[in-house]
């Protein structure tokens, strides 16, 4: 998927407000980047009805109803992970010397959930949790590349799908969330994949400054990382991917001292 159809598929999902429209954006998302299955499942909703848990999935209906009739919810080592931490979860690095976890995963192959599988686990602030996932049927070096190059689109995704599920539930109204320009400019460029050295040479700052603006905004948004803060700040519609005010711009130099090229855009 090129980045500027995968912004433009992140730009449509902050703005929908039907879990039914996110599903159809995670399945294209699931096509293009040729994985296999996906889930999102959020328990403690900001609603009348939040006890019932939310879900949207592409797993089949056999193993949906398997996982159902086997009370797998109380066993499920993803969950488990997922309620205990807040970092993504690598299907692959679970521990499987529980037989009942190895019956799990096997079970879950045999009816087509997929070989292996990332999630995300998400915590808001109306005290609900939320875990999404994709699965591949990948394995070995293949799946280790996928996941590195998969990882920080994904988070984007899930926070992201986990907004536009919070929109669908019809929350009471939030204090808005202002960034200040330079806060919001570094996140920008940081989900255009910039570095901080090189969002400083674009911004005319220091790199020590990029970070704490980057900083400043984690705690702003109440975030646990600057992937998790860019993510928020795109579902939010705090920063925009398509315009850059010009006067955040570092001004452009005809030549440097020694009468070389010009510096802005090296």
């Amino acid at each position: 998927m090129h980045s500027d159809d995968f912004f433009d598929l992140i730009d449509r999902l902050a703005q929908a407000d039907r879990i039914e429209t996110a599903s159809k954006i995670m399945e294209r998302f699931l096509q293009e980047r040729g994985l296999h299955n996906g889930a999102y499942a959020a328990l403690n909703m900001p609603t009348p009805g939040g006890a019932r848990p939310l879900l949207a999935v592409t797993y089949s209906g056999e193993w949906q109803k398997h996982y159902a009739q086997s009370g797998y919810v109380d066993l499920d080592p993803i969950v488990r992970a997922g309620l205990g931490g807040f970092l993504p979860i690598d299907w692959a690095e679970i521990d499987r010397s529980d037989p009942v976890i190895r019956k799990f995963f096997g079970e879950a192959q045999e009816l087509d959930v997929g070989l292996n599988g990332l999630s995300i686990p998400m915590r808001g602030r109306a005290g609900e949790f939320a875990l999404f996932t994709v699965t591949s049927n990948e394995t070995g070096a293949a799946w280790r590349s996928l996941k590195q190059e998969l990882l920080r689109d994904l988070v984007m995704l899930a926070f992201n799908f986990h907004a536009a599920a919070l929109r669908s539930c019809a929350p009471g109204p939030e204090a808005p969330i202002h960034l200040p320009q330079r806060e919001a400019a570094c996140l920008r460029w940081k989900a255009l994949g910039k570095t901080d050295d090189e969002i400083a040479r674009i911004l005319g700052i220091s790199s020590h400054t990029v970070r704490f603006h980057l900083e400043s905004a984690r705690a702003r948004l109440n975030t646990a990382n600057t992937t998790h803060t860019v993510a928020k700040a795109l579902a939010l519609g705090l920063i925009s991917m398509s315009y850059e005010p010009n006067h955040l711009l570092a001004k452009k130099r005809n030549r440097p001292d020694n009468g070389g090229p010009p510096i802005f855009g090296r």
